[in-house]
């Protein structure tokens, strides 16, 4: 909390500057301005945000420091320039506005330079970086141990719902509470404290039917059914998916209104609780009901709170899932979620580091990388086959590379360089042959990979890739590096060549 809290007074001194700075670019202007200087302050704030040009916690030398403020600074030039092109304001390129913008980026430096003095001395970095656990590798008991004994139940009550109106949920409990055994619990009630009775404590099984949408804290829930469950016990719930969500308003409006409606709905219920500055005002307003998860969150959260899927399906507009308890809630405080994320990421000496990147997946996507390779292996590439974590944006910023784009902070902060091999997820790197997980700690990863070079298509033929890259380097490093960045370039600029 300490650290938010000079996090949010470096925001606004840092406004202060930008402020004055603009303000003073405003009235220097030749040319009429038409008020651009001042929409040119929030987007100055807002990429040195995105970019985390301020989290000096994470800044252990003056120079990163410094490298990244500069980098952000020219980024954010960059884009206000773009932005009067937009507005047809022509900017004069002189000496004043060099003046300026290197009088920005001293006052932003001197900043950090009184955190060091003044902050860091009482939090001493306090952060420090979390191991990333091995997603289900030790889990407690296997699931294909226990999934045949639980399906037949399973399967008996998926079909009971189906069969049932659902109009409403309290009734329906009552009328089917004994009907699926003694160790079966089914209710119908979102409150988490309810589910501290020690009567749950001894069921194998619990169903709620009333949908995930109007459960404020879900996580805790997930938790708590986690607790009451043994090992091998099984969870039934449904919720309202983005995907049912928008097929429910297509069919229950005209065109063009449920158009407008499901945007209006989109909006509110599924981006505003993502958004750090008011999902506040959200959950005070709401108060947590309705809101709206992708089918993706869903079983990532679920994941992350030790469970497996066991059965999904959809019906009655609600998407069904039943999942089996098969370890204790991962202890991750900081699952990625936000549009800006960090993913950890093996990286030389089997040290484990944050790759910055714009969000292509769904939120919670990163623990449901087993049970994606589970169900649909690899395809051409070395990459997942059908993987659904990924959205439709995502896949447009991964067409054209832009969520790479942060990366450059890794490179500057000497964590990657580059030309290297890829920075791999532990699940990803697990699935290497010993030989090559030992090879590829010996190297930096890179921002372009021999990938990109000779392009495999098997996981076999992408470790082949990345051994004979790794051998030549060690051998001559500049030369190797220097060899591969043009092949890359030439396929990635002539040839068209893309990843699948």
């Amino acid at each position: 909390m300490e650290i938010k809290k000079y996090y949010r007074a470096t925001l606004i001194i840092d406004f202060v500057f930008v402020a004055t700075i603009f303000i003073v670019c405003h009235f220097i202007m030749s040319a009429p301005s038409k008020w651009f200087w001042f929409g040119a302050i929030p987007i100055w704030l807002l990429i040195g945000i995105i970019f985390r040009k301020f989290n000096f916690s994470h800044y252990k030398k003056k120079a990163t420091a410094l490298f990244v403020l500069v980098v952000v600074n020219i980024i954010s030039f960059l884009v206000i320039y773009l932005f009067s092109l937009i507005l047809s304001v022509q900017l004069y390129f002189s000496w004043k506005y060099i003046l300026l913008f290197l009088i920005l980026t001293a006052l932003e430096f001197t900043l950090f330079n009184f955190y060091i003095n003044f902050v860091r001395k009482k939090n001493a970095y306090g952060i420090e970086e979390e191991e990333l656990n091995p997603y289900h590798s030790g889990a407690k008991i296997r699931l294909e141990d226990y999934v045949d004994k639980v399906m037949p139940r399973v399967d008996e009550v998926f079909d009971v719902i189906g069969k049932s109106e659902l109009k409403n949920h309290m009734e329906w409990c009552e009328v089917h509470k004994d009907k699926f055994g003694d160790d079966f619990k089914v209710f119908a009630n979102i409150n988490i404290l309810t589910l501290i009775n020690p009567a749950l404590a001894n069921c194998n099984y619990i169903c709620d039917i009333t949908p995930l949408n109007n459960v404020r804290y879900v996580n805790r829930y997930f938790v708590k059914i986690n607790e009451l469950l043994p090992y091998g016990g099984v969870f039934i719930s449904c919720a309202e998916t983005s995907l049912t969500r928008k097929q429910r308003f297509y069919g229950k409006y005209f065109c063009p209104l449920n158009r407008l409606m499901y945007a209006f709905d989109f909006l509110w219920h599924r981006m505003t609780p993502k958004l750090p500055t008011i999902r506040k005002f959200y959950f005070a307003v709401t108060k947590g009901r309705h809101r709206v998860f992708p089918t993706t969150e869903i079983l990532g959260r679920l994941y992350s709170c030790g469970f497996e899927i066991v059965k999904e399906t959809n019906m009655h507009g609600l998407f069904f899932f039943a999942v089996m308890k098969t370890n204790r809630p991962y202890d991750d405080k900081k699952p990625s979620y936000g549009p800006f994320v960090q993913l950890k990421r093996v990286g030389k000496g089997g040290e484990f580091f944050a790759v910055y990147k714009f969000r292509t997946m769904h939120a919670y996507s990163e623990y449901l990388q087993p049970y994606i390779y589970k169900k649909n292996k690899l395809a051409e590439g070395g990459k997942f086959a059908n993987d659904f974590r990924i959205s439709s944006w995502g896949r447009f910023l991964r067409k054209y590379w832009i969520d790479e784009l942060p990366m450059i902070i890794n490179l500057l902060k000497r964590q990657m360089k580059l030309v290297g091999v890829r920075p791999l997820s532990l699940h990803y790197y697990s699935l290497y042959t010993p030989e090559m997980q030992q090879l590829r700690i010996k190297v930096k990863p890179g921002l372009l990979p021999p990938f990109y070079s000779d392009m495999p298509q098997t996981l076999e033929e992408v470790q082949e890739s990345e051994r004979k890259y790794i051998e030549a380097y060690m051998k001559a490093p500049f030369r190797t590096d220097w060899k591969y960045f043009w092949r890359i370039v030439k396929n990635i600029v002539f040839k068209k060549k893309r990843s699948k």
